[in-house]
């Protein structure tokens, strides 16, 4: 059922600005632009070009890259990557150029939100410069992309602010596009948050990992384990072992977290867990050039960071596939249908009608499967022969 429209009547009525409206964006683009006037700003036309017609329906919404939009809203919602640096230092320049976009063409006593991770204690340095002209708050992103169940607005969704004004004009707004709200009593509280709930599983996702590992020396089912323990109705979160983890947020996360904190043991998690596709990678060349006849031609099915996903950002399976190279495997190539060539340029990318019987078994003498990604006809893996295959 679709929800109440509110059409701007006065300068009073809410008009939403999502500024980024990559995947974290969209999906909040579509949860305000479904009960408010909404403007969907990037200063990518590529970007807003490959999402106009998702929009098509939502009448109330309008894709721009001029920033002279911006002035038209009351609410902005920040949603723009917070990345790394290659020494793996927070990296904050797309969230700084946007914060500084807005607050240069945003009229005084509009709302700006940060809705990007960010490290505790940033939004404060960030915002609290504009907090006399604007109303600044924090609402942590919570989506996660690919996942249809439950919709966004049905996710709780957590709400601070610098100011008490600045909360209530939130709540104004996140209370129609959201079923739930939850006001913490400052930002640091909802920074806080965001980044535990995410190194919450990277400690987990290392954990089950060395839990798998143990399995495997001890001649152990993991799935088994794992199905086992999670009939317990208490206790125990299931968590399911794998090559790692990738995208923007749970490889990224740990690092703007431990960046004004100590903590020992999420360090050494998010080390493990990053280093775990390269040693993985190393141990199956080796099993490879032992049953193979020497020879280590190698195809790695999936390298989204996850089924369903053309992201490769910090994907366990490209940092797999790297160290292939790097260790001097004789021929890679990949296989994904929604990942492009032009993504990972050191990797073949094999063609789609190469990905059959005969051609495999012609040209490969091992295959690494690192994601379970749509689009893959699975049918030619099961009646592959002669072929080394390892399901990851």
């Amino acid at each position: 059922m679709s929800r109440v429209i509110h059409r701007s009547a006065s300068d009073g009525d809410p008009h939403v600005c999502v500024v980024g409206v990559g995947f974290v964006g969209e999906i909040l683009l579509k949860e305000f632009g479904s009960v408010f006037p909404a403007i969907g700003f990037d200063i990518s036309e590529r970007r807003l070009d490959s999402i106009r017609s998702d929009f098509a329906s939502l009448k109330n919404v309008r894709l721009s890259s001029s920033p002279e939009i911006l002035k038209e809203a009351t609410h902005f919602c920040i949603s723009v990557p917070t990345l790394l640096r290659n020494d793996r230092s927070v990296n904050t320049d797309h969230l700084v150029r946007a914060i500084a976009m807005v607050t240069s063409h945003a009229r005084p006593g509009s709302t700006i939100v940060i809705e990007s991770s960010v490290s505790v204690g940033m939004t404060r340095a960030l915002l609290g410069p504009y907090k006399a002209k604007f109303h600044c708050g924090m609402s942590p992103e919570r989506v996660d992309p690919g996942r249809t169940l439950p919709p966004a607005h049905e996710i709780p969704k957590i709400i601070s602010a610098l100011t008490e004004p600045a909360l209530l004009s939130m709540h104004k707004v996140y209370s129609q596009a959201f079923q739930t709200v939850v006001p913490g009593s400052k930002p640091e509280i909802a920074e806080m948050t965001k980044l535990f709930e995410n190194c919450y599983r990277m400690i987990n996702i290392a954990y089950v990992n060395e839990i798998a590992d143990a399995c495997e020396q001890q001649q152990i089912d993991v799935d088994e384990v794992v199905a086992a323990a999670a009939t317990k109705p208490f206790g125990f979160q299931s968590f399911k072992p794998g090559l790692g983890v990738g995208g923007h947020c749970i490889p990224v996360n740990p690092f703007y977290l431990m960046a004004n904190n100590s903590l020992p043991l999420l360090q050494q998690a998010t080390d493990a867990t990053w280093n775990r596709p390269r040693l993985i990678a190393r141990d199956f060349l080796s099993q490879c050039k032992k049953h193979a006849g020497g020879t280590t031609r190698i195809l790695v099915v999936g390298m989204g960071f996850k089924p369903g996903q053309s992201v490769v950002d910090f994907s366990p399976a490209v940092a797999f596939a790297e160290e292939l190279l790097d260790a001097g495997c004789d021929s890679l190539a990949f296989h994904d249908p929604l990942v492009a060539q032009e993504q990972l340029p050191r990797i073949r990318k094999l063609a789609g009608q190469d990905f059959d019987c005969e051609s495999i078994q012609k040209s490969f003498d091992a295959i690494a499967v690192c994601t379970k990604q749509e689009g893959v006809d699975w049918v030619v893996l099961k009646k592959v022969q002669n072929v080394i295959i390892q399901w990851f």
